[in-house]
């Protein structure tokens, strides 16, 4: 992909304040508590039995249309790094689904969190979401529909137990041996990634939403029951 904006990764830099040194000790993600219910883990058996081949996609490859020129440029600077990288349509993403049950609505619902936009996400073995950074843009503009200062937040919930293999990295700092149920978070403008390089999939859930002063985040981790 030849656009205009040559690596996104590159610009991330000049534009964010984020330190961009892989070498520095500091802690990047929080732990946020742990979404608890007896009924967890069969909904999220429910909803992988209902995924189908129309839920596939891959993060080389375009769904849709860019619904204005800065996220086409955005985007073709990502493909270009995802593509000198040496990434194709074969090892990444995965299935994703918003069609999903109400313990899902429920969760997004209790995460304190203003009009929440919710994700499913299946990740089978060999499958990784190559190192990016989430803009919001389309978060905001479509769905939103609020300013660009506007402070939105991704909450990362982990919908099986870890295992080996499964890899969450933020920043500079990565999640392993997580629970069912758990829920992560991290500042805008983070660059993050996942990969399965395990025998298992990996499940998880992203609520996204505007931040406000009941947001999980901003209390100590707690449990929260559903």
């Amino acid at each position: 992909i030849k656009g205009i904006m040559k690596s996104y990764w590159e610009w991330n830099k000049e534009n964010f304040d984020w330190h961009f040194d892989s070498q520095k000790k500091i802690e990047d993600i929080q732990y946020v508590g742990r979404f608890v219910s007896d009924e967890l883990e069969s909904s999220v058996q429910g909803v992988i039995d209902s995924l189908t081949d129309d839920d596939k996609f891959s993060e080389t490859q375009i769904k849709g249309t860019f619904y204005n020129k800065e996220s086409q440029d955005f985007m073709e600077g990502y493909y270009n790094d995802l593509e000198t990288a040496g990434y194709d349509q074969n090892n990444t993403g995965g299935r994703q689904t918003r069609n999903l049950p109400p313990i899902f609505h429920k969760m997004a619902e209790l995460s304190g969190l203003d009009n929440p936009q919710i994700m499913f996400l299946e990740q089978t073995p060999g499958r990784i979401i190559p190192w990016h950074r989430d803009s919001y843009n389309n978060y905001r503009r479509n769905f939103a529909k609020v300013s660009d200062d506007t402070e939105v937040i991704r909450y990362l919930i982990q919908l099986n137990d870890w295992n080996w293999g499964h890899h969450v990295l933020v920043g500079n700092s990565a999640i392993h041996q997580w629970k069912l149920g758990d829920i992560h978070c991290w500042e805008e403008g983070i660059y993050h990634s996942t990969a399965n390089s395990g025998y298992w999939p990996r499940y998880c859930m992203t609520i996204t939403g505007i931040v406000t002063n009941e947001s999980l985040h901003k209390s100590l981790p707690r449990h929260i029951k559903i």
